[in-house]
């Protein structure tokens, strides 16, 4: 009874307080925001294991905060298969708490599978503030993925989340939910390096009729089983001799394949472990190419192709760099390195670039002018270096960051001893600082190479490349879903793209058939490491009869550091023009009813009712039960009309069973809801039973004695009339007269009932 007492007191003081409250006013209701703070509660398995607990904090928020709050609750609905509600309380002793320092109701929460429920009201008045707490939730983690994520919404954006300024007045505020992703990341191998090495060979003593080697080398690699690669070059310049196995995977037990052509410049080689032996991991050499020296010239030694892979033949991640092979002596003028993709390379780092000089002969003074973006880089000096210890040279340089230049000129004078050189040498050494994010070439331009004669060096001059943004995005899969079609269908298509970069791209994606576009869908602010599938549509409308390349690229962005993974082909779709399809037109039994033990025709019409010949077979069923299947070869537009006999007297009488046809689907079917045609019914009565009322009876043996001695039609001559007489439902052995074989039948089952 206390109880009860004491309820009625909370209630009436509650119920005072809450006519006491009247609402002031206040600016706009819909200003007050509930959230879930923070928003985004992730997790993973490699980190966070099975059984961890995290709190998540509902928060107030008001942006006009004239009236305050009197009560409030708030309701968290969540997937209870991947978490567990282990606490939730109104956080009091906060000063950040709503209700901090006031007199309130604090009721305990109401705890269910997949809901946690929590409020709270004050006695009287009201408490104001712009951002404040509400209820802290606690959950437990039950559940992990094997690989991938588990996500659900902390959610509560329903209806039983709302507050009040005085008890009296409901508002539903803006609601907004939290995010719960529990992952468990597929974690690859380091990406393995496979390289030419030595990676330049520059060596005009190696004239025709020499030899060299190079190495095909891997680095960082992890569990690898087995290899193959392609190297291409000049065959105009060299030709390949010979291929052997490095040391990396042993001779034996392998197997290896190797094929050379002299005529395109190209070879392939690949080596794999046997059983039972372990995967290498490291470092090692691949193969050893033996080169023959042809012509005077340069080649790439290109790799491509290459790919590495584990015990279990999955492909494992690599990267490869090409090889050189030079003997004809070109100078060469570079930025060393030529290449700097560097996210980490925030403002205001700085870094390092040399202009180095490559076989050259007699060189005495030099010059050259470098170019940047002035908006992402500023060049803080430059340092002309002592080369081969020479310190006899004029230096002049000049830096404009105004206008985005670095200009540098060397004269050598006596006794300086001319430079000559077959290996890289740095001429000059330049200092950046990282101005702002973005990309720029550093344009070599206005260069010069002089001789101790005052005679121009002929060079080559290759720029560098400056990104400290990446810029990547990729078509991972292009779907069709369907592999054939008829023309003037539509076929619908999925196109899977990501972003592998570090920053936002907007870019289109186009969708082909071959060479034809089927579609451009543009992607707009796709965020870094996400992936995003596009659907788009193929109207087949007057595509001719044909197998089709399905594919789709994605425009490669402004320095873009992989453009081979913008385009993906999936496969073929293949349209016909011509139609394939065949169908029952017509199902007809030879009677509406039967007594049990009558042989039954059902004549069933098929057709081929498209434009070429088609073999099919065509069945014909009684309920479930098929009485007979017919094969048939049709050309286009033929129909045939085909007879099946259904034996009665295997079925229970007092029945209706419905009749059916079905025609086989061909190959490319263009209309498979023809192929069964249902007729409808026939019943199967117990013989005897004239009216078909279930029974045998007088109203069944009276017809048949009236009946008696009739006979049907073409019974005296073919054409005649049936006597006048005639009842076919007397005629039950069906010889077209009615006699006592028919009467005897009807005798034995009277008084015979369903």
């Amino acid at each position: 009874m206390r109880v009860k007492v004491s309820s009625l007191i909370l209630l009436a003081m509650l119920t005072l307080s809450i006519a006491g409250v009247l609402p002031k006013g206040r600016a706009d209701v819909s200003d007050v925001e509930f959230y879930v703070a923070p928003a985004d509660n992730f997790f993973q398995t490699g980190t966070t294991p099975v059984g961890t607990e995290f709190n998540i904090t509902v928060m107030w928020k008001d942006n006009t905060p004239l009236t305050g709050v009197f009560a409030w609750q708030v309701t968290l609905n969540y997937n209870s298969t991947l978490l567990n509600c282990t606490g939730a309380w109104q956080p009091a002793a906060d000063t950040g708490y709503i209700f901090y320092g006031m007199t309130s109701v604090k009721p305990i929460p109401k705890l269910e599978t997949g809901s946690a429920q929590l409020m709270d009201s004050l006695y009287s008045g009201s408490a104001t503030g712009s951002l404040k707490k509400l209820a802290i939730f606690r959950f437990q983690i039950m559940l992990a993925p094997a690989k991938g994520d588990f996500s659900c919404l902390l959610e509560i954006d329903n209806p039983d989340t709302f507050w009040s300024p005085n008890g009296g007045d409901w508002y539903d505020p803006i609601r907004t939910n939290g995010n719960y992703k529990y992952s468990s990341p597929y974690v690859p191998p380091p990406i393995a390096k496979i390289q030419v090495d030595p990676a330049r060979i520059t060596d005009p003593t190696l004239t025709p009729c020499h030899n060299f080697t190079v190495d095909i080398t891997i680095s960082n690699a992890t569990d690898v089983y087995g290899f193959s690669f392609e190297l291409s070059y000049n065959q105009t310049i060299i030709h390949a001799t010979e291929v052997q196995l490095g040391s990396f995977i042993p001779a034996l037990p392998s197997q290896q394949y190797l094929w050379i052509d002299n005529v395109l410049g190209n070879l392939g080689f690949s080596a794999g472990l046997m059983p039972p032996e372990l995967p290498r991991s490291g470092e090692g050499i691949l193969a050893t190419v033996k080169f023959h020296v042809e012509a005077q010239g340069n080649s790439t030694l290109h790799l491509h192709d290459t790919q590495i892979f584990d015990n279990t033949n999955e492909t494992l991640p690599s990267e490869t760099r090409d090889g050189y092979f030079n003997n004809a002596l070109v100078a060469q003028l570079y930025v060393d390195p030529p290449e700097i993709i560097d996210p980490t390379l925030l403002p205001p780092k700085t870094f390092y670039v040399n202009i180095t000089v490559n076989n050259v002969e007699n060189l005495y003074g030099y010059e050259f002018n470098m170019s940047y973006n002035k908006n992402v880089l500023t060049c803080l000096y430059i340092i002309v270096n002592d080369v081969l210890n020479e310190t006899n040279y004029t230096p002049e340089t000049q830096v404009s960051n105004a206008q985005g230049f670095g200009w540098v000129h060397v004269t050598y004078y006596s006794p300086a001893v001319p430079i000559t050189t077959y290996t890289p040498l740095a001429l000059a050494t330049i200092c950046f600082r990282v101005k702002s994010l973005g990309a720029t070439p550093l344009h070599l331009h206005d260069t010069s190479l002089v001789d101790s004669f005052g005679n121009p060096i002929p060079h080559e001059v290759t720029d560098g490349f400056v990104m400290t943004v990446i810029h990547d995005v990729t078509v991972t899969s292009v779907t069709p879903l369907s592999a054939w079609a008829y023309a003037g269908w539509q076929v619908k298509m999925q196109i899977v793209v990501k972003n592998l970069g570090n920053v936002s791209e907007t870019f289109y994606v186009d969708a082909h058939y071959n060479d034809s576009l089927i579609t451009s869908i543009p992607v707009t602010s796709l965020a870094p490491s996400t992936e995003i599938t596009l659907n788009c549509t193929w109207d087949t409308t007057g595509v001719a009869e044909g197998n089709y390349q399905i594919s789709a690229n994605a425009t490669i962005l402004p320095y873009e550091i992989n453009v081979s993974n913008n385009v993906c082909v999936d496969g073929y779709v293949y349209i016909f023009t011509a139609k394939r399809d065949v169908g029952i037109t017509n199902v007809s039994p030879e009677v509406p009813w039967a007594y049990q033990g009558w042989s039954v025709e059902i004549n069933v019409t098929a057709a081929n009712l498209g434009e070429v010949e088609e073999i099919f077979n065509v069945t014909a069923y009684v309920n479930d039960t098929a009485l007979g299947t017919v094969n048939l070869d049709l050309a286009g537009g033929i129909a045939v009309n085909l007879t099946f006999v259904w034996n009665t007297g295997l079925f229970e009488y007092c029945h209706n069973y419905t009749i059916s046809a079905q025609a086989s689907i061909v190959p490319y079917e263009y209309n498979t809801t023809n192929n069964i045609y249902v007729d409808g019914y026939v019943k199967v009565r117990m013989v005897g039973d004239l009216d078909g009322d279930g029974k045998v009876d007088a109203k069944d043996v009276a017809p048949a004695a009236l009946a008696f001695g009739s006979y049907g039609p073409n019974y005296l001559y073919p054409g005649s009339p049936p006597h006048p007489r005639w009842n076919p439902a007397v005629d039950i052995n069906r010889d077209n007269k009615i006699d006592v074989k028919d009467i005897a039948a009807i005798a034995r089952n009277f008084g015979k009932h369903c």
